[in-house]
Parts: structure tokens; sequence; C-alpha cells
């Protein structure tokens, strides 16, 4: 038994380190400090199902594999951002880093909310004149930041958020959009063993970048929660190989023990025999003393 204890225990190291590769399913790293308008992707995305002519309010996470999550707004006619962080309420880490605005005031802009105007936002290389303030408030035990600007604007908006612990990334939204999701190069999900992601994409494609995209087009029954897992593609065969490992393990400290219950049962048995065969012969002892 203590060799199968032993042997369980190499086992169960050796499928730790061999485990190594699924820390990669959702890596933690630091947040981005670098405030830099180049970090971000001003990507015009359009519902090409829809008139392409048309834009509507769109809410785009570029997750990574080792840093935080930046989001890109694309909004039309807003005044506030209510932002859900899923957090610890404890932590005294700022909810947005690095928040950058180019976008203008609907008061002054004589122009539609078109692609033409929003490609024109997407090549600038200075953010905007946009005055904002940051609050936030606690509403039901759910923590909420808001990012009101001075004025209705339309444009983008990004930010940078802080890395979720886990192995997922949750998104809680306050009001419908256009939600996208662009996994790191190299990632992918949709794996039933791993997780998959919830509810169900309206779409996904790969981009030029060789990213996977999902998609969920806003409209007034979307859900308000989403919820993605997202890891290399050979994080299925790697858990697939240390659960292999530790079913052997256990198989072989399972055998063991009905193996030794079995030895311990038969020693007992024998134990019994001989104590009845000894009690046997004391009690023919003392049949023949009493002839005597």
């Amino acid at each position: 038994m203590r060799y199968a204890t032993i042997l369980a225990l190499l086992i169960l190291i050796l499928s730790t380190l061999t485990a190594g590769c699924i820390d990669e399913l959702v890596p933690i790293g630091d947040n981005s400090t670098n405030s830099d308008i180049s970090v971000y992707e001003f990507d015009v995305f359009v519902n090409q199902s829809a008139n392409s002519d048309i834009v509507a309010n769109t809410t785009t996470f570029y997750l990574s594999k080792d840093e935080s999550t930046r989001v890109v707004h694309m909004l039309i006619n807003a005044t506030v951002i209510d932002i859900i962080p899923i957090d610890d309420m404890s932590s005294n880490q700022d909810s947005l880093d690095n928040i950058v605005i180019i976008a203008d005031s609907v008061n002054t802009n004589t122009t539609s909310a078109s692609v033409e105007v929003f490609n024109s936002y997407s090549l600038a290389s200075e953010v905007s004149d946009v005055g904002y303030t940051i609050s936030k408030e606690v509403i039901r035990g759910q923590k909420h930041t808001y990012l009101k600007f001075n004025e209705t604007i339309t444009g983008f908006v990004a930010y940078t958020l802080p890395a979720q612990k886990g192995q997922d990334f949750i998104y809680i939204q306050s009001s419908p959009s256009t939600v996208r999701f662009v996994l790191p190069v190299g990632y992918t999900t949709g794996n039933q063993l791993i997780g998959i992601a919830r509810p169900q994409p309206d779409e996904t494609y790969v981009d030029n970048e060789g990213r996977e995209t999902l998609i969920w087009y806003g409209n007034e029954d979307m859900p308000k929660s989403f919820n993605v897992k997202y890891y290399p593609p050979s994080a299925p065969k790697t858990l697939l190989i240390v659960g292999i490992i530790l079913a052997f393990g256990a198989a072989i400290v399972l055998a063991d023990y009905y193996v030794t219950r079995k030895n311990l049962k038969k020693m007992r048995d024998d134990i019994e025999q001989s104590s009845k065969m000894g009690a046997s012969r004391n009690k023919d002892r003392n049949k023949d003393r009493r002839k005597k």
C-alpha cells in the first residue's frame, strides 16, 4: 500500500507539471500603464447582413493572453457608459485605465453617424477634447463604474480593464448593443469539456490577423451577461492526457487496495483457522486428561 501511495503521489506531481500548458487557459498579467492611443484598434464594425452604411452601438473586447482586456466602444449619441466590472469588490485597483476618446459633440457635429464618419475617427492620431468624469456606485451588491461625458458624443471610446481572475471572461451589459469578443491569436473556444461561449454567438469568424471573433448582434431580447472561456487548441488534448494519467493512477491505487484487502482477509482467516485448530487440540488434550 505504501508503494501505491508513493506512485499515486508521483503521478499527481507529473500531472501537475504536464498540465502546465493548461495554465494558459486564461493567463493573467499586470495591467498596461502605457497611455498610448496606438494600443487600441479602432475597427469600424458594421453588420454585413444589414445596411452597410448604417453603424450601431458596438462594444468590442480584445482579450489577451498575458495582459488586461482592451475595450473599444462605437457610440452614437451617448452621454454615459455604465461599466459593470467583474473584479474583487475590496480591490483598490482602478477599474479603468488608459481612457481614450475620439469623438465629436453631437451639438457641433452636423454629420450623421455613418461609416465614413467613423472611418475618419479611426484614422485619428490624437484624442478629442471631450471632458468626462468617473463615478462609482454599488447597486444591489454589484459595482458600477460610470464614465460620464460632459456632452452628448458620437465616436470611439476606449479603455483598459484589469485582468479577471479565473478561467473565463465575463461581461455584464447595461444596455443593448452589438457585442464582439476578439480572442488572442492561437486561442479558441467551443470545447464542451473545457468551456464554451455562453450564450451561443450569433456569428463566429476568423479575422485577417487569424483571431477568432465572436459576435452577438444587439437587440432588445439579447442577454445581459456573456461568458467566454478561451484557451489554446491543444488544451483539450492536454486535459485528456492528464485525465488518463490520473485515471490510471486511481486504478493502480484501487487495485492495490483490493489486493491488500484480500491479503488481510486471508491472514485473518488463517489466524482464525489456527485459533480454531488450537482450541480443538486443547479440547482433545483436556478429554485425554479426564480419561486418565
